[in-house]
């Protein structure tokens, strides 16, 4: 029986989302097919597994960190238990499953660490999962792409703000660069307000960016992930519905509705649909993903990619866990396709370049 790793937890504030998602998912994979290793990320950053990791009714942030530490090891799949100096081998890990919210995990940072040891990952890849959570950098790709989002300013202190103040008009949205989940955002309607937002957004990430605030608008979500034929399967759209002007993290996870399908008219949603189905493609993403979109006026605008949604967005494709299961195991049996397929490539050259290579030789380098 195959090993599958699902992570979830780490250094984010998202922190606590994420073990909502990894406990969902390590749950929902097909157990007769797959040994699942549920893998908790402290806030510290230390790995921690063990069976008590799937009762979500028991968690606790303090017992879990004084559970079993694991590791890997570069080069090899394996999954280690740590005990003492000394590492005891507790299985290969066929392929692993990302539920990391935010930083070290969602921006690329557990693809790049898993693909050094050998395991393939259920999510986009290293470029595709740093791009979506870099918010300026995603703005600049899906320009490149023809798709529309809106303009940005881009500020490292409040001090910035002087010399930028003729591309900000108001009322404004200020966000923190590299975050989700609506944390850290804040409507500024003056120079005042803004500062405060500004400040506030900082807290969270050197960067924050600032945009207009549209009027009239809603916003709508959609999600698309790749079968283990290499299809790309997109959802119907939702609508979000929170009790303010902005979504708050509150609105998100805390009591706000939704309205699935989404009440549009049929042409924008199709468009939306192309739209997820285009931008999946075209940044070769993997997994699944959701985009969330703004409509105002008639204009269709992307408001962030999430590589690693809440809940892997299982609500949008399936209406049971007992099918999101059948959709793991899609998923998963391509990763480990794609996989097999990459390693195929030549990784060797042969040259005589270190022949002689010494202290002279180092010299014409």
């Amino acid at each position: 029986m195959k090993n599958i790793a699902v992570f979830f937890g780490g250094r984010s504030v998202e922190h606590e989302i994420s073990v909502i998602t990894g406990m969902l998912v390590a749950n929902t994979v097909n157990k007769e097919k797959y040994n699942v290793f549920p893998i908790y990320v402290d806030k510290n950053g230390t790995w921690h597994s063990d069976k008590q990791l799937f009762d979500a009714d028991k968690f606790s942030q303090k017992e879990a960190e004084k559970l079993p530490i694991v590791t890997m090891t570069c080069g090899k799949n394996v999954l280690f238990r740590l005990k003492g100096k000394k590492l005891k081998e507790l299985g290969r890990v066929a392929v692993a499953i990302n539920c990391m919210h935010g930083e070290n995990g969602e921006d690329g940072s557990l693809f790049g660490l898993l693909k050094m040891c050998g395991v393939p990952m259920c999510s986009p890849g290293l470029i595709a999962s740093s791009t979506c959570m870099d918010k300026r950098f995603s703005k600049v790709v899906l320009k490149g792409l023809g798709v529309n989002a809106l303009p940005f300013v881009a500020v490292k202190s409040v001090r910035e703000l002087e010399d930028k103040k003729n591309k900000i008009s108001y009322p404004a949205i200020v966000k923190p660069n590299l975050l989700g989940s609506s944390i850290g955002i804040g409507v500024a309607k003056d120079i005042i307000t803004l500062k405060n937002a500004v400040n506030y957004a900082l807290r969270f990430g050197e960067c924050a960016i600032i945009e207009p605030c549209l009027n009239d608008f809603i916003e709508i979500n959609c999600s698309a992930y790749m079968d283990e034929r290499g299809d790309i399967k997109v959802s119907e759209c939702e609508r979000p519905i929170g009790q303010k002007e902005v979504l708050t993290f509150s609105d998100k996870y805390e009591g706000g509705g939704r309205e699935f399908p989404a009440n549009i008219d049929e042409k924008v949603s199709s468009k939306i649909k192309c739209l997820t189905e285009k931008i999946y493609r075209e940044l070769d993403a993997r997994g699944i993903i959701r985009i969330d979109f703004f409509l105002s006026d008639g204009k269709i605008f992307v408001n962030e990619i999430n590589t690693v949604p809440g809940s892997l967005a299982y609500y949008l494709h399936t209406k049971t866990l007992k099918e999101f299961s059948v959709v793991l195991d899609g998923i998963i049996k391509f990763s480990e396709m794609e996989f097999a397929k990459s390693n195929s490539f030549e990784r060797v050259f042969k040259s005589d370049i270190l022949n002689g290579f010494g202290s002279k030789g180092a010299k014409h380098l």
